[in-house]
């Protein structure tokens, strides 16, 4: 069992109550120096009771039975809590969303998980996201059946896509592995296509989640092209030439 020092125990017992904690909020709390939150932070993450990110912590997720490739979830972890944190902000009470399979709609999972102040109906495919938020406070789930298989913690097929053509939704968060001015949104692979394809039909409005890295590159298989985006929400580091070039030649509302 690890051995906790009494400051450490004190901010697990803050993280635990709120689900998230603040550095600066942490240091008024406990009178101690910011500095020293963070080092105590630091050293609860090595000891693998909490997830650090940009000026506070989150709580690690429960262990549940299934489990996705680390380089899917963790790779440029805090860029996608940023960006979920953005997304956030286009979720409204009363809302039927869809989450895809993304790493993106999982960190935008744990988003709405840690604030649970909206009564959100969530539309998902995904395994990962589904275990997320389960137990959450004003969340129904429709979990999407269909074939898993393969590495991806996620429901594919004909099955799926059946399913899915029932709903209907006000928004839908996606995850996506490229974007290109001219060709659009595109995938590696025909499942996730076709259900990024289903996706763009039944949601009103379709917000791309993903990080700059992925612009202006392009795959085999194109889900829709970017006209038919309503956001694109990224980070910092999109170049200002492409920013421009998605703004001025495609008209996409682009947030970062």
């Amino acid at each position: 069992m690890a051995q906790y020092s009494e400051r450490e125990q004190q901010i697990l017992t803050v993280l635990e109550q709120q689900q998230y904690v603040d550095n600066i909020e942490l240091s008024r709390l406990l009178n101690c120096s910011v500095v020293t939150i963070r080092t105590a932070i630091r050293s609860l993450e090595k000891q693998g009771a909490l997830i650090r990110t940009h000026g506070g912590a989150l709580p690690t997720p429960p262990m549940i039975s299934i489990s996705l490739p680390a380089g899917n979830i963790f790779k440029d972890r805090e860029n996608k809590l940023k960006i979920a944190e953005k997304a956030y902000q286009y979720v409204n009470d009363r809302d039927t969303i869809i989450l895809d399979d993304s790493s993106n709609s999982f960190y935008l999972a744990q988003v709405i998980k840690r604030y649970a102040d909206k009564y959100l109906v969530i539309i998902t495919n995904s395994l990962y996201v589904a275990c997320e938020l389960a137990n959450t406070n004003n969340i129904e789930i429709m979990l999407i059946g269909g074939l898993i298989s393969g590495k991806i913690p996620a429901s594919m097929g004909e099955s799926a896509i059946d399913m899915m053509k029932n709903f209907r939704a006000s928004k839908a968060f996606i995850g996506v592995h490229g974007v290109h001015p001219e060709i659009g949104i595109t995938s590696i692979g025909n499942d996730q296509m076709q259900i990024k394809k289903l996706i763009f039909e039944i949601a009103k409005e379709v917000y791309v989640l993903t990080c700059s890295n992925k612009f202006v590159t392009e795959h085999l298989f194109v889900s829709a092209p970017l006209n038919r985006v309503h956001k694109i929400i990224t980070d910092k580091g999109i170049s200002l030439k492409f920013y421009n070039l998605l703004k001025n030649v495609t008209s996409v509302d682009v947030v970062k």
